[in-house]
């Protein structure tokens, strides 16, 4: 019990290494960069509200989120989107630290010895309380858990829980300061209640703007004119810019491919000599998902495998360790362990152990090198001779498609650092060594296209397909206006639809704040029909899809007494709802106001 204390202490002293990161003090350098008019220190990856994040410390927690999002998507390499992804969050959560730390801070919020004394007693984290050992009966024991406490041997655990209430029990007030003022009406009760159980019952018909010809429409250059003019703003184009590069692929050479053959040929020659074949897949199999089992495939016929896997599996007689064989995933050993027949087609059962040709650390530092030395001679003309240096290396000069700051790359993909690099440095500027994926490249800025507005003839396509669309919603409404001049009665309604060879739908019952089907979740739609009385016919309602005409067939009314009934509980789901919404638009106004230089982009 005393070690499980200390085990669970471990995630305690984690939560209060990184619960304010803005009262942690980080120096280090790493090299920086100067920035057009602005010099940035050593090291600076960004600041927050004037608290300054550095690398290392940045870099330290990014490392531990790659850990855990390996560990749990069971991958020894994150794709760069990820890792992108996870870095933004890192950083995100810094944010909110800090500018929750600076209310804190601002409030005079702080944690009394009494309180911190409470809560290390009677509540530890919830890590701690579902821990098996402190429980009976499948609850949390109290008097276990203070057991554990009073044992001197977790006297640093106690000091780490107490760190750590000291931290949070500010934060626990702050957040009771803001949802405080969360108040949750009978009016809003009532209106809640009413969205998910009135409900309503309609017939309708639909004029769809889509089934009305463009071609029947005429546009005029003065109307696509007008528009542009007034639209003109949706029609900026933000600074884009484009690189040429090139790219060392650090890719398995021949000599790497004959190794790691060399590798598979020994590691089944281990087999056959009578290695267990479910834990040599368990330590060496790079099929991640099968590893975990042995290797095991399971029973599959003919058909459900790559051709050469097939092939080699079904030829192999039960207990036959097979292989090497090459398909698109790497090499594989084969061993098949049973074979039967269901429903007149053969199928066997598989373990295989995967191996994928990987580059040796060598060809890793050759191509390093290599691009290093490209890079130095680069730097000696400022890029000048970017063109000529590569073809006296015989290597082909890459160029990109026009891309925007921060967005993707043509040809690379979300590659943030290059990006950045891209639009920090002026035409012309040349990279040191930069990383792509698992490859190397080195580029140039090679041209600039400035801030500007789309010409007039370039958007006139899309402004013709966009002002016919209109026209098409315009005149389904008259053809819907025009029926409904027709339908003299509701009676009438179906008849004269018929008449007309309009198609009359129903809906099924729907709520308020349901989905309509067929219709979806239109509120001009439900709306229109909650306002009709049974039997009562709409006039056009402009909704997503088009215009409807719809009629009311019957209509499920306010029942007071389940209102009564269920008063309470949707008061405490309401609030909970209002409280989460408050919080997060209180937090979003927080981050918007803070003050925030981000330098990730020259480091990553």
């Amino acid at each position: 019990m005393m070690q499980t204390l200390r085990k669970y202490m471990k995630l305690v002293m984690w939560i209060v290494a990184v619960t304010f990161i803005g009262t942690i003090i980080f120096s280090w350098g790493m090299g920086g960069f100067k920035t057009r008019g602005d010099v940035q220190e050593t090291g600076l990856i960004g600041s927050i509200n004037g608290r300054k994040i550095m690398y290392q410390q940045f870099a330290a927690t990014l490392e531990e989120e790659y850990k855990k999002a390996r560990e749990s998507e069971n991958t020894d390499d994150l794709p760069d989107y990820r890792r992108g992804a996870i870095r933004d969050q890192v950083w995100n959560n810094m944010v909110r630290e800090i500018v929750m730390a600076d209310q804190v801070d601002r409030y005079g919020l702080s944690a009394s010895d009494g309180e911190v004394q409470f809560y290390v007693l009677n509540s530890p984290p919830p890590d701690v309380q579902s821990n098996p050992q402190f429980q009976t009966d499948g609850r949390f024991d109290v008097s276990k858990y203070q057991q554990a406490l009073r044992d001197k041997q977790n006297k640093m655990a106690v000091i780490s829980l107490e760190n750590y209430y000291r931290m949070s029990i500010p934060l626990q007030k702050l957040q009771q300061r803001v949802l405080a003022l969360v108040r949750v009406s009978d009016g809003e009760l009532l209106q809640s209640f009413r969205q998910d159980n009135e409900k309503a019952d309609v017939k309708y018909v639909l004029f769809d703007p889509a089934s009305i010809s463009q071609s029947s429409l005429h546009i005029t250059e003065k109307e696509m004119k007008a528009y542009y003019k007034e639209h003109e703003k949706d029609y900026r184009q933000p600074e884009q810019r484009k690189i040429q590069y090139l790219l060392f692929e650090t890719k398995p050479t021949a000599a790497d491919s004959v190794q790691t053959r060399a590798d598979v040929e020994y590691l089944r020659q281990q087999l056959v000599d009578g290695a267990d074949f479910a834990e040599t897949a368990k330590e060496n199999s790079e099929d991640k998902g099968s590893a975990q089992n042995g290797g095991d495939l399971g029973f599959f016929g003919k058909g459900a495998m790559v051709k050469p896997f097939e092939e080699m599996a079904f030829s192999a007689s039960v207990g036959e360790i097979v292989g090497p064989v090459e398909t698109q995933f790497g090499l594989h050993i084969i061993k098949v362990t049973a074979r039967k027949t269901e429903k007149g087609q053969t199928q066997v059962r598989a373990s295989h152990i995967l191996f994928t040709y990987k580059t040796s650390p060598e060809t890793q530092d050759a191509v390093q090198e290599r691009a290093q030395y490209l890079a130095d001679e680069l730097a000696k003309t400022k890029g000048k001779n970017f063109a000529e240096l590569a073809a006296e290396e015989k290597m082909e000069v890459r160029e990109t498609d026009w891309f925007s700051k921060g967005g993707f790359i043509p040809g690379m993909g979300m590659a943030s650092r290059i990006n950045g690099l891209a639009f920090l440095q002026k035409p012309g500027w040349v990279s040191g060594v930069s990383s792509l994926d698992k490859n190397i490249i080195l580029f140039r800025i090679s041209d600039v296209k400035k801030e500007q507005t789309t010409p007039f003839e370039e958007v006139k396509l899309s402004i013709q397909s966009v002002l016919a669309q209109e026209k098409q919603k315009e005149e389904a409404g008259r053809r819907c206006a025009a029926f409904r001049l027709k339908v003299t009665s509701p009676a009438d309604f179906e008849r004269t639809a018929l008449s007309d060879s309009l198609e009359v739908k129903e809906t099924g019952y729907f709520s308020m704040g349901g989905f309509v089907q067929q219709v979806g979740r239109d509120p001009k739609f439900i709306g229109a029909s909650f306002r009709l009385n049974k039997g009562e016919l709409s006039g056009p309602v402009e909704g997503v899809r088009g215009t409807y005409l719809i009629q009311m067939i019957d209509k499920v009314p306010f029942d007071a007494a389940a209102f009564e009934k269920e008063k309470e509980q949707l008061k405490s789901a309401l609030m909970q709802k209002k409280q989460n919404q408050l919080y997060s638009a209180w937090m979003q106004q927080l981050t918007n106001g803070a003050k925030i230089k981000d330098y990730r982009e020259q480091y990553f």
